[in-house]
């Protein structure tokens, strides 16, 4: 029984031995990266101003996530606005409750009377208010003219 075993082992271990092959660390790795690059400044410069153009304009198909906020889209005064809009509407209290269900009959409630002040006169308003307050704190601080917004 023993030698069985010893053969049986042996056997194993000599397979073992066989199929274990040295494979050089360029096979699995990829070549050494080399410590000094081959590109200059300018060309890594250049290169990535020409990638920047490329990918500003790929097309929407290739881009990932919304698109990008235009800057500037909205002035100071119509954030404020929206934002005094949407909490006078009730949908600061609505949308961040633990139990949030936007299908229920409160939530659209809210939205639409959020929807209705922001696309109605009530905005204007609002925004009028936000540039007014700017304008006499900026001039009680002695900062200048809101015009430079």
């Amino acid at each position: 029984m023993n030698a069985k075993l010893f053969l049986g082992i042996s056997a194993l271990a000599l397979a073992g031995a066989v199929s274990a092959q040295t494979v050089p660390a360029e096979q699995w790795v990829g070549a050494p990266i080399p410590a000094m690059g081959h590109f200059s400044r300018a060309e890594v410069a250049a290169d990535l101003s020409s990638s920047r153009a490329t990918y500003a304009s790929a097309p929407a198909e290739y881009r990932v996530g919304p698109a990008d906020a235009k800057t500037g889209a909205m002035s100071r005064a119509e954030v404020a606005a929206d934002e005094r809009l949407w909490i006078r509407s009730g949908m600061g209290e609505v949308a961040n409750r633990d139990n949030f269900d936007p299908n229920s009959a409160e939530y659209r409630q809210q939205m639409a009377a959020y929807q209705r002040m922001r696309n109605g006169p009530e905005f204007m308003a609002e925004v009028q208010r936000a540039q007014s307050t700017r304008t006499m704190s900026l001039a009680r601080f002695g900062r200048g003219s809101a015009a430079a917004e």
